[in-house]
């Protein structure tokens, strides 16, 4: 086995996700399988939110939308995804006519168990960060839209706005802020393993260790083995070493 560290994208991620969600459906049905994954996917995007919240504070700074959308904790690999702005103020509305998720669960066959993640990631990540904003989310490309449409309700991002949202971007970046995609993808395997858990028993545990197996017989053991060590990790607290 190489000795090198599994480099982790957006991919990994994306295919943890539709593996566990399929592993589940094929025990359980949609009907038990569906509630379950957004109960999953919601706890995992609130603990996001809050985690986004908490950088926003300790630097001063308000939980408005435009904060929201500064304090994010990822950064796409480059030409994964593109974005399209349709309009700034009151509101920011924009389209996302590519993006990695769709595309690494439309080249594995994977769209049916992958789009629940998409149905309630937004709406919860919002939420956790402030639940006073409201993203309008008008369709997603995995749910058979053309493409994904969100609006982010008044942001109002006026020339000077943006400036300030870039200024703050840069700085979240610097500070740590954006994490690896390997702390979010131990995030989604411990977080989905203990909510289908709860939800479904023994079924649902079951279901997040099949969804692991087939991502390690993907990328390999190490891969694997990177993402059950977050197991332990206090995903509702900032890291320690990224603070700041």
């Amino acid at each position: 086995m190489s000795n090198l560290v599994p480099v982790f994208t957006e991919t990994h991620h994306a295919l943890l996700f539709a593996w566990i969600a399929r592993a589940l459906i094929s025990t359980s049905g949609d009907e038990k399988a569906a509630p379950a994954l957004r109960a999953a996917v919601t706890q995992y995007g609130m603990e996001r939110g809050r985690r986004m919240a908490l950088r926003a504070r300790a630097n001063g700074d308000p939980l408005s939308m435009a904060s929201y959308m500064a304090y994010g904790e990822w950064q796409s690999t480059p030409g994964a995804m593109e974005q399209v702005t349709l309009e700034n103020t009151p509101h920011a509305h924009v389209h996302i006519p590519k993006c990695p998720w769709y595309t690494a669960w439309d080249e594995n066959g994977l769209m049916e168990s992958g789009r629940y993640y998409c149905q309630v990631i937004d709406e919860a990540l919002g939420r956790g960060f402030n639940p006073a904003l409201h993203i309008a989310v008008n369709g997603t490309r995995s749910n058979g839209a053309a493409q994904c449409d969100f609006v982010y309700e008044g942001a109002n991002l006026t020339p000077e706005a943006q400036a300030k949202l870039d200024e703050t971007k840069a700085a979240n970046l610097g500070r740590g802020g954006v994490l690896p995609w390997e702390y979010h993808t131990g995030h989604l395997y411990k977080t989905m393993r203990s909510v289908l858990e709860k939800e479904l028993g023994e079924t649902g545990r079951d279901a997040a260790e099949r969804g692991l197996a087939e991502f390690s017989a993907y990328f390999g053991a190490q891969a694997a083995q990177v993402v059950e060590s977050y197991i332990d990790t206090d995903f509702k607290a900032l890291p320690a070493h990224r603070q700041g």
